[in-house]
């Protein structure tokens, strides 16, 4: 699943049901994270889990300020997200998180 097909889901969503898609990802992004456990054979490990410590970070600071301001873009957001992950070297993990997410809203 690419960026724009994520975006198209998500897209149609009023903004509950988008807060709500957020905080699944959030969730997903945690599971994703654990990739980086020392126990999971991961050689980096701490690198990995700085990289979704930020990412976690990005998510929370767009649902505190969505809630009061509309100027920054769904697109922007996710679209810095992805080049954060891939900069990081994390953007198989998230990749894995985001079509989880959406995949949760066929579920609804």
């Amino acid at each position: 699943m690419n960026l724009n097909e994520v975006l198209d889901r998500v897209k149609a969503l009023d903004k509950q049901q988008r807060t709500e898609w957020l905080i699944d990802l959030g969730a997903e992004m945690t599971i994703s994270a654990r990739a980086g456990y020392p126990a999971a054979g991961h050689a980096d490990s701490v690198p990995h889990l700085i990289a979704f410590n930020d990412l976690q970070h990005q998510l929370f600071g767009y649902l505190r300020h969505m809630r009061t301001h509309d100027d920054w873009t769904l697109e922007s957001f996710l679209q810095g997200l992805c080049q954060k992950a891939t900069a990081s070297g994390v953007d198989g993990d998230f990749g894995w998180a985001l079509k989880s997410s959406v995949d949760r809203l066929a579920s609804r």
